[in-house]
């Protein structure tokens, strides 16, 4: 669903280029909202409908399936007005992407929306180091030139605070299996 001319997706969020304000929950036109308010079995519905073809990793794990193509984050700052004052805050995290074959704003959606629905819907355990499951998040995915931009957007300032902590955490932690070491007795 387009709203403000922007993509929106199912429970999530995405930009880096100086977003200010976003309208929150993310939608699929197939699948309606996706909102706190859903109950677990209408969450396996959407997960049904998003998750078909998806691989395991991009099930499993969201657009932190990518995490090797990711190029850097940043925190997300949302503008808004005390008076005549313009000020900022912080609301969630901006991924940028770097392009892949075959990668797409819809694919990248498809795959967070799906992730998310998968988790809420009891179907796939939670992570406590994922920034994508931060109670009330919104993820929202933007092509750039050089790829994309993908935003996680939450409600308040200490959600966005356990945003930028799990992403760093996720960012920092080895991405790939141990390299394999020949030990002698």
């Amino acid at each position: 669903m387009k709203i403000n001319g922007r993509t929106m997706v199912g429970v999530v969020g995405m930009g880096i280029v100086g977003l200010t304000t976003m309208s929150g929950c993310a939608t699929d036109s197939a699948t309606g909202p996706l909102s706190a308010t859903l109950s677990p079995s209408e969450y396996a519905r959407i997960a049904d409908s998003e998750c078909t073809g998806l691989p395991t990793k991009e099930q499993q794990l969201g657009v932190l399936a990518y995490r090797d193509s990711i190029a850097g984050s940043q925190p997300l700052k949302e503008e808004y007005s005390v008076g005549k004052m313009k000020l900022t805050h912080e609301r969630g995290v901006q991924l940028a992407i770097r392009a892949q074959p075959s990668m797409s704003v819809p694919w990248l959606e498809r795959v967070a929306t799906c992730h998310m629905a998968l988790v809420r819907s009891n179907a796939l355990a939670a992570s406590d180091g994922d920034p994508q499951l931060v109670t009330g998040a919104t993820v929202r995915v933007e092509e750039t030139f050089t790829g994309y931009v993908v935003s996680i957007h939450v409600p308040d300032a200490d959600s966005a605070a356990e945003v930028m902590r799990r992403t760093t955490v996720a960012m920092t932690a080895p991405s790939g299996p141990m390299t394999a070491e020949r030990t002698t007795h």
